[in-house]
C-alpha cells in the first residue's frame, strides 16, 4: 500500500471540502425552492419563469455533483462542472456587483441575517473553490499518467 503523502492528503481534504460545500448548498435550495427562485430571479439575468426552472435544477445538480467528487468512476467529470460552475457563479457576483444590486446571494438557500452580498467575500470564496477544483484535477490527471497500462 501506497503512503499517503502530504499532497494526496492536501488534495483529500480539497475533495471533502469541494463535496461539503457543494451538498451543504443544495440541500436547503432543494426543501425552499421558491425562496431560491427568488434569490435567483434578484441578479436579473434570466426572467422570472426560468429562474424557476434554475431554482429546481440547479440544487439536485450541486447536489449530485458534491457526491461525484468523491466518487472515482465520476471525480473527473464532477470537477470539471463544479469548476464550470464556480466560473458561473462569480461572473454573477461580479455582475450584479457592477449593476450595484445589493441582494442576497442564495448560495445557501435563503441565508438568515444576510440582507446583502459581501462580494469581494463571496468571490473569494469561489476563487479558492475554484483552486481547489483544480487541485483534485490536476492530481487526478497525475494519477492516471501514473497508472500502469495494462
Amino acid at each position: 500500500m501506497a503512503a499517503i503523502t502530504n499532497r494526496h492528503l492536501f488534495v483529500l481534504l480539497g475533495r471533502l471540502a469541494l463535496a461539503a460545500v457543494f451538498v451543504t448548498a443544495a440541500l436547503p435550495k432543494i426543501e425552499d425552492p421558491v425562496a431560491f427562485a427568488s434569490s435567483v430571479d434578484a441578479f436579473r439575468v434570466i426572467n422570472s419563469g426560468l429562474s424557476g426552472w434554475v431554482a429546481l435544477c440547479l440544487p439536485w445538480l450541486e447536489l449530485v455533483l458534491g457526491i461525484g467528487i468523491l466518487l472515482p468512476v465520476i471525480r473527473r467529470a464532477s470537477g470539471a462542472l463544479i469548476g464550470l460552475l464556480l466560473l458561473l457563479f462569480i461572473a454573477l457576483h461580479l455582475s450584479a456587483w457592477a449593476r450595484g444590486l445589493d441582494i442576497s446571494c442564495g448560495c445557501f438557500g435563503s441565508e438568515t441575517g444576510e440582507a446583502t452580498a459581501d462580494y469581494r467575500w463571496l468571490i473569494l470564496r469561489n476563487l479558492l473553490l475554484l483552486g481547489a477544483v483544480l487541485l483534485v484535477l490536476k492530481q487526478d490527471r497525475r494519477n492516471n499518467n501514473e497508472a500502469p497500462s495494462s
